[in-house]
């Protein structure tokens, strides 16, 4: 049995396809948490790998899920999920064992204003990406937290500096201190279904919502390539300025000849992460809607 016979068997709604938020290898379902019997089908397990998402109030245990679901207790929920089979098709190849850097705790007041001075809300970086913070540290001093996930569990991270230092804006896990290189995935695909808005980097992602997933940069490996070919509909979104459009433009070419619907955004402002308000919706509505 998988989660979909699960579903069906109890005659809980779901979709597999037919619905914007379809997307091959997961089944939509109304979320219990917050937007119950709404037909939005906001709320995507994934039948590979069993693990669920909510576009809007984030990441849920598949078994908190169930029991919502069903109106079982957890231990009752939890011998229902022993008969699901996972199918896993996709082979990732692991590079070392994730290991978090020392100083990592919950946001601090300065990480928290940087973040607000960005036009962002703390609150909600940290229920839908898990965002933490570094105070004080040998290594990642005064840096925002952001862990990397694939099918739910963190394979890598990095950091975002909330000074003006010289020791990079971005610094990330070495190959020993993550389990899947994240050079090889795309930052917040785990939020993504039948299309996808590919950016540059996480404070990209956190401007655009769900179904946006960042390259960690400029320089673009053949396995985040590949990962983007899998969507039927995807768009490119960089950062408004020569080299990022150059790079874009190269890589829509690269994307031209696979099957599906290949698009570039050019935005009026800077980037992704401080885009107005409007250009993000017409962005969804254009392309992940």
């Amino acid at each position: 049995m998988n989660i979909v016979d699960l579903l069906n068997e109890y005659r809980i709604e779901n979709r597999t396809e037919g619905h914007e938020h379809c997307r091959s290898g997961w089944a939509q379902i109304d979320c219990p948490f917050c937007s119950p019997n709404s037909g939005r089908f906001r709320l995507g397990i994934n039948t590979h790998y069993v693990y669920a998402n909510c576009w809007t109030c984030g990441a849920k245990s598949i078994t908190s899920v169930l029991k919502a679901l069903l109106g079982t207790r957890w231990k009752d929920a939890k011998v229902l999920l022993q008969n699901i089979r996972p199918e896993r098709p996709e082979k990732i190849v692991h590079t070392g064992r994730y290991a978090e850097p020392m100083g990592v705790m919950g946001m601090l007041t300065p990480h928290k204003i940087y973040l607000r001075d960005r036009g962002f809300d703390a609150t909600e970086l940290e229920r839908l990406w898990f965002l933490r913070g570094i105070g004080i540290s040998s290594r990642l001093s005064w840096r925002i937290f952001i862990p990397i996930l694939l099918h739910g569990q963190a394979v890598s991270w990095t950091t975002r500096t909330i000074g003006n230092g010289d020791h990079g804006k971005y610094l990330s896990a070495a190959p020993d201190e993550e389990s899947v290189s994240h050079k090889s995935i795309l930052y917040g695909e785990d939020y993504c279904r039948h299309a996808i808005v590919v950016v540059e980097g996480p404070a990209d992602v956190w401007g655009g919502g769900p179904g946006f997933a960042a390259t960690l940069g400029l320089s673009v490996t053949s396995e985040q390539v590949e990962r983007i070919t899998k969507y039927p509909v995807r768009a490119l979104c960089f950062d408004n300025e020569p080299q990022a459009q150059k790079v874009q433009k190269e890589m829509a070419d690269r994307l031209a000849c696979f099957p599906g619907e290949t698009y570039t955004i050019t935005l009026d402002s800077k980037d992704p992460g401080e885009a107005k308000r409007k250009e993000i919706l017409r962005i969804r509505k254009e392309v992940l809607e």
